[in-house]
């Protein structure tokens, strides 16, 4: 579709600091409502495929919201791309900037002073920080896929350092991806800051962590937040919990399975379902139902493209379980112990432990055991299996695990994945002795116990 482009626009934050950004502008005289997309990522880098390779192209597609008459602003966030100034990982000078450049926006000629947001991602998690400034001209916020906590959502993980994804968020996404075309002297992949570096030092909750967090009871404009169930690992708890702390009565939450978040983004039929009715009902004056019905939709996993409908997040009509992990051998996995996940607590005597040791030789790749070049996930570790489920079950809402364990180590982390284990006979014969010899023997008493 045919839009006019105005590139490197150059807006000047409240410090003097001057913000890069290019805006795409629907045909004909305006003006138009605005969406305003920024994050660490170079704008100019926006004609890559939107492809599992260039993740960080997240802000959908721009011809279409231009065909659809929206006018689109996309930023460099301070200190990258073409912005100058210093990226200190979402800082409040950073979030003051979204501020600055909405009320830009809303000063623009072409402008009609109403605007929201769009973008995935780092997209989404400043337009939970933007929102939370409350800029006089932000008319609504969409949020897709953001979490609100840098903290507990991203970087620490129940205190435990998410290495794995910050160093491929700062490296190949901010860093190398930077350098596509060259990035900007002299900074090196387009930032200096050391992202790993001050991350590391500071490994407890603080107020360097509390001025990166949304203070979502803040936010006092419209929100329908989308959030995916597969995305647990990074965004799904800040938006569940951002959801739920929202003053407002305008606010909305869409839960959807899948994978794909990133290429439904792009597809205009997804766009035209889920995210475009709620731009026109708050930006145009259109009004497309978005505000009718209950306030909750969710996919559940086996039910396709289905949207169920609930009256609260989490459904209050959902019926709480209590599973024990039980040492009982389950017959289910080759594992360290092969032990059960019950509805009833263990029969064991006082002081039974499950006791495993640090390192494990087998590990080969993390806690991975590889024999004769085949993956082996769960050999070298601990394992809780229920008995065969006897119906279909839906676990549906937040889930919470009471350890009780001691260590011999200066620090110990504990990961915990619950997952889906594929219904196989019980296992039997030579493949039991192979648990067997993999089960340890009992440890002698010892006080306090550990389950």
């Amino acid at each position: 579709m045919a839009m006019r482009t105005i590139k490197n626009e150059w807006i000047t934050a409240s410090d003097g600091v001057r913000i890069c950004a290019d805006v795409y502008l629907p045909e004909g005289d305006g003006p138009f409502p605005a969406l305003y997309a920024v994050a660490p990522y170079q704008k100019d880098l926006l004609y890559l495929p939107a492809v599992p390779m260039f993740r960080f192209i997240e802000t959908g597609p721009l011809d279409y919201w231009t065909g659809h008459g929206y006018a689109v602003v996309v930023g460099d966030q301070r200190g990258t791309g073409r912005s100058e100034g210093q990226f200190e990982l979402f800082g409040p000078a950073e979030q003051r900037d979204f501020y600055d450049t909405i009320e830009w926006i809303a000063s623009r000629p072409w402008s009609t002073g109403k605007v929201s947001m769009i973008g995935e991602s780092a997209y989404a998690v400043n337009q939970w920080l933007a929102a939370a400034q409350r800029p006089p001209h932000l008319t609504c916020a969409l949020v897709y896929s953001g979490f609100t906590d840098l903290y507990h959502d991203a970087v620490y993980h129940g205190g435990v350092y998410s290495m794995g994804f910050l160093n491929f968020w700062s490296t190949d996404l901010i860093r190398a991806g930077a350098t596509i075309g060259g990035g900007t002297t002299p900074r090196p992949g387009g930032i200096t800051a050391d992202l790993i570096g001050m991350t590391l030092d500071r490994p407890v909750f603080d107020d360097w962590w509390e001025r990166r967090a949304v203070k979502v009871e803040d936010i006092d404009v419209p929100v329908l937040n989308i959030a995916w169930w597969y995305s647990v690992g990074l965004h799904l708890r800040g938006q569940l919990d951002g959801y739920e702390r929202l003053k407002g009565a305008d606010k909305r939450l869409v839960v959807l399975a899948g994978t794909d978040s990133q290429e439904r983004y792009y597809q205009p039929d997804f766009l035209d379902t889920h995210i475009r009715p709620w731009y026109d009902h708050w930006l145009k004056g259109v009004d497309k139902g978005v505000m009718d019905g209950p306030a909750v939709r969710i996919q559940v996993a086996s039910s396709g493209r289905l949207l169920r409908e609930e009256s609260e997040w989490p459904p209050q009509r959902a019926v709480p379980i209590t599973l024990y992990l039980d040492p009982e051998p389950a017959r289910a996995v080759l594992s360290l112990n092969d032990g059960s996940l019950a509805t009833t607590p263990p029969t064991r005597p006082a002081g039974t432990a499950t006791v495993y040791d640090y390192p494990n030789p087998e590990w080969t790749v993390g806690t991975t055991v590889i024999t004769d070049g085949i993956p082996q996930p769960t050999r070298g570790i601990l394992t809780f299996t229920t008995a065969p489920l006897e119906h279909d079950t839906e676990v549906t809402g937040k889930i919470t695990l009471v350890l009780y364990a001691e260590s011999d180590q200066t620090d110990t982390d504990f990961h915990v994945k619950i997952s889906e284990q594929k219904a196989v006979p019980r296992l039997k014969g030579a493949l039991m002795r192979r648990v067997a010899e993999h089960v340890p023997p009992p440890p002698p008493p010892r006080s306090p116990a550990a389950g």
